[in-house]
């Protein structure tokens, strides 16, 4: 019976309030039905679809090309070096690898920082020679270290980014934990796009390596009222050493 009267003539149907409760119930489960079927006759070709996926993915990274670029002057030395700067990041030119370990002591001397280094690896790295007064190790860094040398992989013009790669005694660590990072860069590393960095780096034997860190100038952030903060997500202060010749 009804619960409630009605006139007595046809129009729409009437149902109980139970009886219009399981009719939407079975819209819900015949639109499920629907989905999981269309979702099972997907999964039935899903191999081959995805390996269909990876070789146009393959096709495409063998076959990538620079998009328009923008015009980035020489010499790339210096304009990489303004670039750097006008992120808030420092640097310093030197003549060779004699002059690193000097540079590194002015650097941390004017900055009032205790001269204690993590020192990671690299081909300029490895050939300094750490004068006996200096602290220097090797290890990664923890969250108590204040200062960790790197060597990059490479520079970039166009962004003044330093470029970064990860390896046995290259510890991603020391990118972001201690408040003060010095890296050193071969100046004939220096790059005119990002473009010509992944170029380079599918060239490599071994491939890609683990990790790659693009960074530019030191962390910052202005999430809190838009107030610039240094040292939110790693070092406070990036200092750069160029060693040229």
């Amino acid at each position: 019976m009804d619960r409630e009267s009605r006139y007595g003539r046809t129009g729409k149907a009437y149902f109980s309030g139970s009886v219009a409760g399981q009719k939407r119930q079975w819209q819900m489960t015949d639109a499920r039905s629907e989905i999981l079927q269309a979702v099972r006759s997907s999964l039935d070709l899903g191999e081959q679809r995805s390996a269909s996926r990876v070789a146009l993915v393959e096709k495409r990274i063998s076959a990538s090309e620079a998009h328009v670029q923008p015009l980035v002057e020489d010499p790339l030395i210096q304009q990489f070096c303004d670039k750097h700067a006008a992120v808030h990041g420092t640097y310093e030119r030197v003549a060779g690898l004699t002059e690193v370990p000097s540079a590194i002591l002015r650097h941390l001397t004017a900055k009032e920082i205790p001269i204690e280094l993590l020192v990671g690896q690299g081909e300029l790295l490895d050939a300094v020679l750490w004068p006996s007064d200096m602290s220097v190790e090797k290890r990664p860094a923890t969250v108590d270290d204040s200062v960790a040398i790197s060597e990059a992989y490479a520079g970039i013009a166009e962004t003044g980014t330093l470029v970064l790669l990860s390896g046995e005694k290259r510890w991603t660590s020391h990118n972001f934990l201690p408040d003060d990072h010095i890296i050193i860069l071969d100046s004939t590393l220096i790059v005119r796009h990002q473009e010509d960095i992944w170029t380079r780096l599918r060239a490599l034997p071994d491939g890609l390596p683990r990790v790659v860190n693009l960074i530019t100038g030191p962390s910052k952030t202005a999430d809190v009222e838009q107030t610039v903060q240094y040292g939110a997500h790693g070092p406070r202060r990036l200092h750069l050493i160029v060693v040229e010749g």
